[in-house]
Formats: C-alpha cells, structure tokens, sequence
C-alpha cells in the first residue's frame, strides 16, 4: 500500500452530526444507546469486534467533550475530526504516522482560528490543547493496534495441479453426512498413457536387473568351487615324487 498525500483539511461541522443530531446525542446517557445512536449515524456493521472498537473510541470522545463541557458545535466538529482521522490512517500503510498527525493538525487549525470561510473559531486555544493532548494519548499512542485491526486481511487459496495426472488436488470442505451412510470409493488417480508406458519400461528394466544379480549370485559359489577343484588338482600333480 503506497502513501497518498493527505486529503485537504476541510471544515467538517454540521459534516456527520446535524444540529438536531447533536442534541439527541446529548440527551442520551446510558452506553448502549449511545453506541446504538453511532452505529446508526456511522453505519457501522453490527455484532463485529470492530464496531465494537469503534464505539468504544466514540464514547470515551463523547465522554471527554462532556467533561470539558462542550457545547454542541464543538462536540459534532470534534467527533467528526476523530472520524476522519481514523478513516485516513486505515486507508494507507503502516508508516504514515506523522502523515496522519498533520492531516489532524491542520483540521485542528481549520476549526480553531477565525479566518472565514477558509477556518472557523470552534474551539478555544485552550480547549486546542485540550484535544490536541487527549487525541495523542487515546489515538496516536495506540494507532497501531488500531491499523492491525481495521487493516484488511488477504487469503490466498491454492490449487494445485500435478503435470501427468488428471485428477486435481483441490481444496474443499469435507461435508459430513449421516454417519450410518454408506461411504463412496474413491476413484483411483488416472494416469497419462505417457506415463504408464515409462512405468512398464521401468519395471521391465529393474527385473532384468534383479534377474542379471540372481544370475551373478548364483554363479559365484559355483565358481568358487570349480577354483578350488582346480587347483587341488594342480597342487596335487605338482607334488614330487619319492625316488624308489
């Protein structure tokens, strides 16, 4: 995965959470109905260990901009620059930290000084610190564990195909059945006519190889006795006679 420049900071205000929006979310106090109310305006996947993260990162948001009493255009402008923080640092590679760090920088500064349209005064210099402080120790501090999370997984599913054989090794499930069923034979592998003819001529050569050192075993001891025969009968008639 490549890095891609950042996407340009934007104000992002009224972006995800709607004035009427804000003021349920605020109205809701217990944490299921809170994270109910971010999967609904997220559309987040229910039941999954993500939407499970997700939420948590959302609450404790919320939870931190009650503390810090936030009225409800800071509370949709800072939620909404977490979302898009999380959303560039799960679409690129794992060394874009600092890339990711200055995308929220600059959407800090977007909502932090009043130059409009261009930049609009939402939070205070001290309420800058404030988030600035609590992103990096909630965030950054754990991105990580964040991107071996949210990052998608790739399988690889093999196949394998033997030259000469034309049944394939394919991977497949096993379904099992009813366990007095009666289990199928399962065919032999067929094999090329190629490869039968060498398999005879390899069979042919090893026997008559076999048959060639049967033959030379068999043929030493008779060797080595008609030798022996030999040169008894020749120790014998070289042997010198008594003169009378």
């Amino acid at each position: 995965m490549h890095n891609l420049p950042p996407p340009k900071a934007v104000i992002v205000t009224w972006t995800d959470f709607t004035r009427e929006q804000t003021r349920k979310l605020e109205e809701l106090s217990e944490p299921e109905s809170i994270n109910e109310f971010f999967i609904k305006i997220f559309s987040f996947e229910r039941n999954t260990k993500r939407t499970i993260v997700l939420c948590d990162l959302f609450y404790y948001a919320l939870q931190f901009a009650r503390k810090n009493q936030f009225n409800h255009e800071q509370i949709s402008s800072f939620l909404s620059i977490l979302k898009c923080v999380h959303d560039l640092s799960n679409r690129t590679s794992y060394a874009n930290m600092e890339q990711t760090y200055e995308y929220f920088k600059a959407l800090i500064l977007k909502h932090s000084l009043f130059r409009p349209p261009h930049n609009l005064r939402i939070f205070t210099p001290d309420l800058t610190k404030k988030i600035t402080d609590y992103v990096i120790d909630t965030y950054f501090r754990h991105i990580k564990m964040y991107k071996y999370i949210f990052t998608p997984y790739v399988d690889f599913s093999l196949n394998f195909t033997f030259e000469g054989m034309t049944q394939k090794i394919e991977e497949s499930a096993v379904v099992e059945e009813n366990v007095d069923a009666t289990q199928e034979q399962i065919p032999e592998t067929e094999e090329n006519s190629d490869l039968v003819e060498v398999r005879k001529l390899v069979q042919s050569y090893m026997q008559e190889e076999l048959r060639k050192i049967e033959n030379t075993t068999e043929e030493q001891p008779r060797q080595t006795e008609k030798q022996k025969r030999i040169k008894s009968s020749s120790s014998r008639s070289s042997k010198p006679r008594t003169p009378k």
